[in-house]
């Protein structure tokens, strides 16, 4: 969390959730661009350039701001679930929580389950050679609220209703 002494600003977002740590340590790679998308893979000489493109899209690289906000599949992913990526990158992931504010409450645990479930829908195409499936998506996310439910704070464990409906086809 602190690198010689320097706190990194996003480290109480992610550590302090009630997400799982497994997505909390997801997103903590996220956020310093450290999970393993076709342009990290291509920077450590894993694949070649004509091997760098999204799974989902015929865009040539693949990256985590790709991956997540601007492939066709994911925006769409986002409109469906009412939630404005416009201009919204890893640097400013920040944003996609007051953006997903707007259709839910408890903001970044939804705004860490979506990325989440991208993430793991991407690699399903990638490695199991899935369709890519908006209804498979939003069904993942869906079982995924209904188990993360007693993760919430009290407080917070009303706001799964809103997540259901946010995720509802």
């Amino acid at each position: 969390m602190r690198f010689r002494g320097v706190r990194a600003g996003f480290a109480s977002m992610i550590w302090g959730t009630r997400a799982p740590s497994r997505v909390k340590f997801f997103c903590w790679l996220l956020v310093q661009r450290r999970i393993h998308t076709r342009d990290v893979l291509l920077r450590k000489c894993i694949v070649a350039a004509e091997d760098a493109g999204c799974p989902l899209c015929s865009a040539t690289l693949e990256t985590a701001d790709h991956m997540l906000f601007s492939c066709p599949f994911a925006t769409n992913f986002w409109q469906k679930v009412n939630v404005a990526v416009d201009g919204v990158t890893i640097c400013t992931l920040s944003a996609l929580t007051t953006a997903a504010a707007a259709a839910v409450d408890s903001e970044v645990e939804f705004s860490m389950l979506c990325c989440w479930q991208l993430w793991k829908h991407r690699n399903a195409v990638v490695f199991q050679q899935l369709p890519s499936s908006l209804a498979r998506l939003l069904c993942c996310c869906r079982e995924d609220t209904v188990l993360w439910r007693d993760r919430l704070l009290k407080a917070h464990r009303s706001d799964v209703g809103a997540w259901l409906r946010a995720l509802s086809q």
